[in-house]
């Protein structure tokens, strides 16, 4: 029950705009840690099984950075540590080391959020049905989300963006089309993945049964995944978004990869057809994400770059404080780039490098690493439900790829998808036998 009231929640939150309203993020906050809170409680009574028990170094990094985050907007530490935005205003009291100390809190919040939608996955998804189920419902709901928005670009109309949202590329719920591409990208690889497990049993049967075994397969469920998958690439074809475009046919790639570490032979036939069809639907359902993919020399973001480093120079230790991209790199914005409000730095890694500073980044940066780490060795050594952390590595490998040159993570809705499939990828990743171990070692205690 935990698990599928976290995982509801956290699907219908990317129907608020991506979760960027203020009201939208608070609500799952407040969902996420009542359900915390009750699955510590069980925790407590029953014991933490040995995913949860190996997760404990990870979660120490993650919140020791989550704590910097806070203490970022504490007052009453040293002058000297303030942010020198707080010299312009020397009668007041606040001079904290962050430049925005109450955004840096609704940040402290969400990442509390998201760490504990983690755990709650991940203690939830031991079950190798209930893991499956999970999956599914993402792809289903990802597939519901990819045809609103094909339908919206279509027909003009699109309730829950407005009507200014119904031109140009495909956004779904999202306010921005970058952000839709990666949680689009999650839909697709989950779609690929269950259709894979589907229809995987014909591998080494001779061609007739092959055939016989594919065909009921495809029809007994696999053709929903199958069509989820197309149309899934479609609307990413449609947002015109280079970055999620690579991202999507990244994450493919390592999926791929991955499945076929459990078996060597592998789906070669499947996959072939599999990559002719995506580049068909690539190609075709959109001409302008080829043209802007072959014309990128004047994008903005390049040229800010340099400059977001010069500010991260600035304070490479303390940072400018979680939240407070916004207010202290206008400051930095050259004059070619002055007509737009540059609230993001459009890559996520350099946008903490300059708000958490360079050591609470890489720690950061760390944590995060750690878990692929994880989910890499469950792909080369787990047999049973390998399929789990393959889909959770592809959509890792596939969000860390679109975070160096947007900030799809930064929405609340990508990002609490994100760590709801790493919970599930990262409890599906140790060894059944050695579970089933510190299980009954619990029970015997």
């Amino acid at each position: 029950m935990l698990g599928w009231l976290a995982l509801t929640v956290t699907l219908l939150v990317s129907l608020t705009i991506g979760g960027i309203l203020p009201i939208a993020w608070v609500a799952l906050c407040a969902v996420v840690i009542a359900l915390f809170a009750v699955q510590v409680f069980l925790d407590f009574l029953h014991g933490v099984p040995l995913p949860g028990g190996r997760v404990l170094p990870i979660a120490v990094l993650y919140f020791g950075v989550v704590g910097w985050l806070q203490i970022q907007t504490m007052t009453g530490l040293p002058e000297s540590l303030s942010h020198p935005v707080w010299n312009r205003l020397p009668d007041t009291t606040l001079q904290t080391i962050s430049a925005r100390p109450e955004l840096g809190q609704q940040i402290v919040m969400r990442l509390t959020c998201y760490g504990m939608i983690f755990w709650i996955m991940m203690r939830s998804s031991l079950s190798n049905a209930r893991v499956t189920a999970y999956i599914r419902a993402i792809a289903l709901f990802s597939t519901c989300l990819a045809v609103y928005g094909i339908q919206a670009k279509l027909s003009g109309v699109n309730p829950l963006l407005g009507d200014a949202a119904v031109h140009g590329p495909v956004r779904a719920s999202f306010i921005n089309r970058n952000s839709y591409a990666t949680y689009a990208v999650f839909g697709i690889l989950a779609n690929i993945v269950l259709y894979y497990q589907m229809t995987y049993r014909n591998q080494g049967l001779p061609a007739g049964a092959a055939v016989r075994e594919y065909l009921e397969s495809f029809f007994a469920g696999g053709w929903i995944f199958a069509l989820g998958g197309l149309l899934g690439l479609a609307a990413l074809a449609m947002t015109e978004s280079r970055a999620g475009g690579a991202a999507g046919l990244i994450g493919i790639v390592v999926l791929i990869w991955s499945l076929q570490q459990s078996d060597r032979k592998g789906h070669v036939l499947l996959w072939m057809v599999l990559a002719i069809v995506i580049g068909f639907v690539l190609l075709t359902s959109t001409g302008n994400v080829v043209d802007r993919m072959a014309n990128n020399s004047d994008d903005a973001r390049f040229v800010i770059f340099p400059h977001v480093i010069d500010g991260i120079l600035e304070r490479p230790v303390l940072g400018h404080g979680g939240g407070a991209f916004l207010d202290t790199f206008r400051v930095h914005v050259p004059l070619e780039m002055a007509m737009a409000e540059w609230s993001m730095a459009h890559s996520t890694y350099l946008e903490n490098l300059y708000e958490f500073g360079v050591p609470a980044a890489g720690t950061f940066f760390l944590a995060l690493f750690l878990i692929a780490v994880r989910l890499l060795r469950g792909v080369r050594s787990r047999r049973q439900n390998q399929f789990v952390p393959s889909f959770a590595l592809a959509c890792f490998v596939a969000a860390a790829f679109h975070a160096t040159v947007d900030f799809s993570l930064q929405m609340p809705a990508v990002a609490a998808l994100f760590a709801a499939i790493l919970g599930m990828g990262w409890a599906q990743s140790f060894s059944t036998k050695a579970i089933y171990k510190r299980s009954q070692n619990l029970a015997d205690l």
